[in-house]
């Protein structure tokens, strides 16, 4: 019932205007029309869309050059947009012929009421032009529109191109249509069609402008969980999370606010993706903490985070440095966190500057002392020692002499000297003899004190006998095998030595 009286209404309003205006509207129009064809020698006509350049510009108008001696002129707040001329004298203008009148084109970038009423509202439905109405009400699906004194209909689906969130927004503000229907009186405008044009033209001259590289100001127009979003200028640029700072952040909202405006580097663009970066233009920290420091330095760390690998401690804002499983403890660990704490500072030494990968690698363990630079000087083939079982494997025995020095008990002697050496006697005493030492190789070769002599099978051949005894620990001091996979120096062995499960 509602819509009925709504249609009935719009009709009324659209048959009172033809009955009123439609006469004497025609009658002006022609005049107009005869007088512009009396007085201009040219091919054009109202309606017509023509292009030209701009020859000048003054405070009220825009005055074109349209070749063979033409100009036209058109109002300079047509074209203005946010109250600023997008246009300077030089560039190329395009507009629809709404006036002309003795030697004088008037073009406009749409029709509105000072151009005409109904007959235009046709005219301008029939050559598709633009043309300028005030929305008046808010109805039933859309919006009641007065169109030069004529009553026009716009959907609610064509009064913008995404979703309104309240009609009363439009109210009594004036737009340009686009006039999609003209039947009967019935007349149905869009303005999500010029819209659309004109984003897409503005799209098209935006990336046109803009390149990787390139230095740009913006917005903050919202924040998310991965970044922050930046208004280029109708277009939204994304700064990711690890492009805000050079430090780390949880949060975008950490380094910026939504409305801050910032200055941002380009990084990437991708269609209509467009990625930026903010820590671009600020100078790297850890260049300079690079620069500061050198190798030995002592410094004081925060722990961030831990990986399989080590602990990742910040050193100073912005300024990451790593410390390695191994070097987190003298003793062996399996994860980082049995030592350190998230959150925690500690106190670590710089051992490593990698200047071409830009990485910092600490230490936490105490400086160790060479066992062979102190506890061997008194140490020579021959001597006795008694030491302690450390571990026992198919190579042999490791024991520990002298508190600090691990020598190997090769097996062959283990079983001439008939020893039965198992798992339980690890951490037992042992009297042995030292049968080998090397101080430059830092090698230890140990036998049982009680190690009996080679007894001689053969008499006939005493000197070979001799020979193979004599040649025989020697043997057992150089198994390049042993020796290659177990270090005799324990306290500086590699991680994936056995002497480190000792």
């Amino acid at each position: 019932m509602h819509d009925q009286e709504t249609d009935k209404t719009a009709q009324e309003v659209v048959q009172d205007t033809e009955t009123t205006d439609l006469n004497s509207s025609n009658e002006e129009f022609e005049t107009m029309l005869n007088e512009s064809m009396n007085n201009l020698n040219t091919s054009y006509k109202l309606g017509d869309v023509v292009e030209g350049t701009i020859s000048s510009i003054n405070e009220s108008h825009i005055i074109i050059s349209l070749g063979q001696k033409e100009d036209a002129f058109a109002e300079l707040g047509d074209y203005l947009e946010n109250g600023v001329l997008p246009l300077k004298v030089g560039d190329t203008i395009k507009g629809f012929i709404v006036k002309m009148i003795e030697d004088q084109i008037t073009i406009s970038k749409s029709l509105n009421r000072s151009h005409g009423n109904k007959v235009l509202v046709k005219e301008a439905f029939t050559k598709q032009i633009p043309i300028k109405g005030k929305v008046t009400e808010a109805l039933k699906g859309g919006f009641s529109v007065d169109v030069l004194g004529v009553r026009a209909f716009c959907p609610a689906s064509h009064i913008e191109i995404g979703p309104i969130e309240k009609s009363e927004a439009y109210i009594n503000n004036t737009y340009e249509f686009s006039i999609i229907e003209f039947d009967k009186g019935n007349i149905i405008l869009s303005r999500k069609s010029l819209l659309a044009v004109e984003q897409e033209e503005k799209k098209e001259k935006f990336f046109s402008n803009i390149n990787v590289g390139d230095v740009v100001k913006g917005r903050i127009t919202r924040l998310a969980t991965f970044g922050a979003f930046v208004d280029l200028g109708g277009f939204e640029g994304l700064a990711h999370i690890s492009e805000l700072s050079w430090h780390h952040i949880d949060n975008a909202s950490e380094v910026v606010s939504v409305g801050d405006t910032v200055e941002v580097k380009i990084l990437k663009i991708d269609k209509e993706k467009i990625s930026l970066s903010l820590k671009a233009l600020q100078e790297n920290p850890l260049h300079i903490a690079m620069n500061n420091l050198k190798i030995g330095d002592t410094v004081s760390a925060k722990v961030i985070r831990h990986g399989s690998f080590g602990s990742f401690v910040e050193i100073e804002k912005g300024v990451e440095a790593l410390i390695p499983i191994s070097l987190i403890s003298n003793k062996r660990i399996s994860q980082p966190s049995e030592v350190l704490t998230i959150g925690e500072t500690i106190q670590a030494k710089v051992v490593k500057l990698d200047l071409e990968a830009m990485k910092i690698s600490l230490t936490m363990r105490e400086e160790v002392i060479n066992p062979w630079e102190v506890d061997a000087v008194d140490l020579h083939q021959g001597m006795e020692l008694t030491g302690v079982i450390e571990s026992i494997s198919d190579h042999g025995a490791f024991i520990k002499v002298k508190n600090s020095l691990i020598g190997l008990m090769p097996q062959s002697k283990i079983k001439r000297a008939k020893l039965n050496l198992k798992a339980e006697n690890i951490g037992e005493e042992i009297e042995v003899r030292i049968a080998n030492i090397d101080t430059k190789l830092q090698r230890l070769s140990l036998e049982p004190t009680n190690m009996p002599t080679l007894e001689v099978a053969n008499t006939a051949k005493p000197e070979r006998k001799e020979k193979q005894e004599s040649v025989k620990p020697n043997k057992d001091f150089t198994q390049d095998n042993d020796w290659q996979k177990f270090s005799v120096n324990y306290q500086s062995v590699p991680e994936d030595n056995p002497f480190n499960e000792l």
